[in-house]
């Protein structure tokens, strides 16, 4: 499935952490399926349904964002973002998308991923996003 592969490595980063909300999203990741991919010449998007023995464990109701992992391209940092929606507290989407560049790369293989603080992740701003 095309992006499938470079979806994994950016969502590994994206629930990386000890924090609650980051774990139980990371068992929603693992339980869930892939309902659709589109693709665009400056992007795709992935939509996700959580699996139902998932719902049960569920305990927080927040619609927010993560989008700290950034794509490297031909040198140019920053090249290509990505942002996992979550609406209500279950996963629903990743999108990648271009910055600094007019294409998405025909070989997702050529991307360099960090996290857009660099290679400490700046968990508490993060945690801003959900603790409403």
């Amino acid at each position: 499935m095309e992006h499938k592969k470079l979806a994994d490595k950016v969502m590994k980063m994206l629930l990386s952490g000890d924090d609650k909300i980051l774990i139980l999203l990371r068992k929603q990741y693992e339980a869930s399926e892939i309902v659709s991919v589109k693709s665009n010449e400056v992007g795709f998007y992935i939509n996700y349904k959580v699996n139902e023995y998932v719902i049960n464990e569920h305990d927080y109701n927040n619609t927010f964002q993560i989008g700290d992992v950034d794509g490297k391209l031909n040198g140019v940092d920053g090249a290509l973002g990505f942002i996992l929606y979550i609406r209500a507290g279950y996963i629903v989407m990743l999108e990648g998308y271009t910055n600094a560049l007019d294409y998405w790369p025909s070989d997702d293989r050529q991307i360099e991923l960090s996290y857009d603080t660099g290679a400490d992740r700046d968990l508490l701003s993060l945690k801003t996003k959900w603790m409403k």
